[in-house]
């Protein structure tokens, strides 16, 4: 197992989608399974909302899974499919008193609200499971972690514990990767007055990091939601959280191009749309030799691996030495941190 937390919180985003997923060289180091609180949405009894929660060395990681995909071995069946990607398009901005009365992604908000507490039978929630780990001694540290929409419901779940009395002496931390945005500018800067330290990955032309659309949002993917949803227009009001790690732009080169030949965005919905789906899907993806797997500590020249800066990081005899292919890396050798407004905070082990 790799020491750096910051690709363990990698591999929790990938078994978040399926909780039997750990694999070989790709471990979290749980001591122990995690528990898996998964909630249905409400009087259709389908579900849509999971997270796990489990101990390791350094404390408590809560992984967020995204949006269900349409296809893939996640045995999930068409209608939390339909319902979850509903849930996901319920984008209206709802003023909500579990976040300081700042306005946040309603659909998000409401998965959140299904996750953290417990159900009326007694299924523990969220914040029983993470009060239950420290009690039986866990360190009291926090990891909160997610891909796509998890990425925001990992956001939503920070702020949440960062205003809980019990975790006052709780250190917080999150790693979201290619997370949607949670809620609008006033939430991010509610976000940013918190002691939590926040770590986010994007990748260029990954469109789901700019959804719900706002003031940041690049032409590019407000012409992609207007092809994907006709009507669509971006509001003012979305904004990212935490400090931002982007990929460069060598890995959207070859993107750049095929919508060179085939006539931009226009060009390839009419031409291609099934390679416009799998240019998207690629450049979301979390899966090994993806983007973001090259990005997130093997792309970071100053990645320190929770350890002091002199000291090289331990590897795990079942971790291999990097190939040829492992060693390209994200933006053509380093990731480049983009200063954000705000705190600036080092995410350490």
């Amino acid at each position: 197992m790799h020491d750096c937390i910051k690709r363990r919180l990698l591999y929790a985003c990938t078994q978040a989608y399926d909780p039997d997923l750990e694999t070989w060289r790709r471990g979290v180091g749980w001591q122990g399974r995690p528990e898996s609180v998964t909630r249905d949405v409400e009087f259709w009894r389908v579900p849509i909302d999971r997270a796990l929660v489990g101990r390791v060395a350094e404390g408590v990681v809560v992984a967020f899974r995204g949006s269900l995909p349409p296809f893939g071995r996640t045995a999930a069946d068409g209608w939390a499919v339909l319902f979850d990607w509903l849930n996901d398009g319920f984008s209206i901005c709802r003023r909500d008193p579990d976040y300081a009365g700042t306005s946040v992604h309603w659909g998000f908000a409401e998965s959140m609200r299904r996750l953290w507490h417990d159900t009326p039978d007694g299924s523990p929630g969220i914040a029983t499971q993470i009060e239950r780990l420290f009690a039986d001694g866990a360190p009291r540290r926090l990891w909160f972690t997610g891909h796509s929409k998890g990425g925001a419901l990992a956001n939503l779940a920070a702020f949440r514990a960062a205003h809980e009395p019990a975790l006052r002496d709780v250190s917080i931390r999150v790693l979201t990767v290619a997370a949607a945005r949670p809620g609008d500018a006033a939430f991010a800067a509610a976000y940013a007055d918190t002691r939590i330290s926040c770590l986010r990955y994007e990748l260029a032309f990954d469109p789901v990091p700019h959804l719900p659309p706002g003031p940041q949002t690049p032409r590019w993917a407000s012409a992609l939601l207007r092809l994907v949803a006709p009507g669509s227009t971006p509001c003012a009001q979305y904004a990212p959280v935490g400090h931002l790690v982007s990929g460069g732009a060598m890995d959207a080169s070859w993107l750049r191009s095929w919508l060179g030949r085939v006539g931009g965005l226009a060009g390839a919905a009419v031409r291609d749309p099934e390679g416009l789906l799998a240019a998207a899907l690629t450049a979301h993806g979390i899966g090994p030799h993806s983007g973001y797997d090259r990005l997130i500590c093997h792309g970071e020249r100053d990645c320190s691996h929770g350890h002091r800066a002199d000291m090289a990081p331990r590897r795990h005899e079942s971790e291999p030495l990097r190939s040829p292919r492992r060693d390209v890396r994200a933006g053509g050798g380093t990731a480049t941190p983009v200063p954000q407004p705000g705190k600036r905070r080092a995410l350490r082990g």
